[in-house]
């Protein structure tokens, strides 16, 4: 019973922790077309965060196309960065209709998520938010506190050797600010073009396990990354977004 109190306590501690320092938080959804109409719906949105989400006047609003992943083929729409005050000024009635006609008319939202930035586990030297081309990994955890730690522990791990070796990749982590039931990380990988993908690389810097190794020993890679991923996550997947302009 203790050790389930702890699992539920301590990840709400360490949000707590996180919003109460400065941070970096996205809301995203994912739209999926109702009747296939592409350019319909990209004019849409494009008109919508012009005219509601330019960045004046709050957060911007970005629009992505998914072309690998579970959602592949829908598109995800993101605001930010943005904090939690914004969500107290209400939506004027103007600004429903214009997501209805222009949007919602064309899409189903649906994956609604705050996303809080992880700044310890994030390596990100150019220091930016807002990436044109992400190859995003999600990894649910399993429930358990020591699962938690288990995974958190791997991912920070890999941020300690992208700082070591002065990686020119960024890889960004989230967390959702208000977990369903299962907490789940987000690594945000931002690239400029699709060969970087040629062989096994996956966001990673070419040649990072061996570069893991000189640190940690040989074998230490598949120990302490794959292997624990694998035991203590329900599995990792992969999106391919884009950015529509």
């Amino acid at each position: 019973m203790i050790k389930r109190i702890l699992g539920i306590a301590i990840p709400l501690m360490t949000c707590a922790t996180l919003f109460a320092q400065d941070y970096i938080m996205f809301q995203t959804q994912y739209l999926e077309l109702r009747d296939g109409q592409h350019s319909a719906l990209q004019a849409g949105v494009k008109k919508h965060n012009k005219k509601f989400h330019d960045g004046s006047n709050g957060p911007k609003a970005y629009l992505w196309y998914v072309s690998a992943g579970p959602y592949s083929g829908q598109y995800n729409w993101a605001v930010g960065p943005s904090k939690f005050a914004d969500m107290d000024q209400p939506l004027s009635k103007a600004h429903i209709i214009d997501w209805e006609y222009k949007v919602a008319k064309y899409a189903r939202s649906h994956g609604h998520i705050f996303m809080m930035r992880d700044e310890e586990m994030t390596y990100n030297p150019k220091n930016e938010t807002v990436g044109e081309n992400i190859l995003m990994k999600r990894i649910p955890i399993k429930n358990g506190q020591e699962h938690v730690e288990a995974v958190e522990n791997a991912v920070q791990k890999i941020a300690d050797v992208l700082k070591k070796t002065n990686a020119k990749i960024a890889r960004r982590v989230y967390r959702k600010a208000f977990p369903d039931g299962h907490q789940e990380i987000m690594l945000v990988y931002p690239f400029s073009s699709w060969t970087e993908f040629e062989g096994n690389v996956r966001g990673l810097p070419e040649g990072f396990q061996n570069s893991y190794e000189k640190i940690h020993g040989k074998g230490s890679f598949r120990k302490e990354v794959m292997d624990v991923l694998s035991t203590h996550s329900d599995g990792v997947t992969q999106e391919i977004m884009t950015m529509v302009k």
